[in-house]
């Protein structure tokens, strides 16, 4: 018997819906890039999702939650109808987890979360030489300042080209969700 068995079926569908739909939120957050970019991105998600289940050495909390995501795959359409209230979720997930699992096993969830977040950002570089001159240098501004960040918390910075793979959108919706987990991202 693992944790998710003692939780109402409301907070249980909650727990496990919230990996699709933080990937899903992210990916969403971002129109440009057309229909290659939203099919690279849902190929990713499901291919990080299915990956994060068959994790043996990571969290058991995460493992239990996203084999079970895994396992309602078709609801995952449903899922992706109610996006707008994300942050409120993510922090009443939070709130749950804190409820029955170790403070370790609530951070590790909060990790996988914005890692799958990143992760299907990713999978599709919005940005490229087509990219207006105004974009190019927001871009520059936002990466001189999580440089900045990343060094205050003793993070590697991430290079420019690793920064220009996600786009500002994805970026403001990584952000979003960190915040609502009461974690950060940079």
């Amino acid at each position: 018997m693992n944790f998710l068995d003692e939780l109402t079926a409301d907070q249980r569908d909650l727990l496990v819906s919230l990996p699709y739909r933080v990937g899903l939120y992210v990916s969403e957050s971002d129109k440009t890039g057309g229909d290659e970019s939203e099919e690279r991105e849902m190929n990713a998600l499901e291919s990080i999702i299915t990956g994060y289940a068959r994790e043996v050495f990571g969290s058991e909390t995460v493992q239990y939650v996203i084999s079970e995501t895994v396992r309602r795959k078709n609801e995952w359409d449903k899922w992706s109808l109610h996006l707008e209230g994300i942050s409120a979720d993510c922090h009443k997930a939070i709130d749950i987890l804190s409820e029955h699992v170790d403070p370790k096993e609530v951070s590790s969830f909060k990790a996988h979360l914005v890692e799958i977040g990143e992760s299907v950002a990713l999978a599709f570089r919005e940005y490229g030489k087509n990219t207006p001159f105004l974009d190019k240098i927001k871009m520059y501004f936002y990466y001189a300042k999580s440089k900045k960040n990343a060094l205050k918390v003793k993070q590697k910075p991430k290079t420019w080209d690793q920064f220009l793979n996600i786009s500002l959108d994805e970026r403001k919706a990584l952000c979003n969700v960190a915040h609502a987990l009461g974690t950060s991202y940079i």
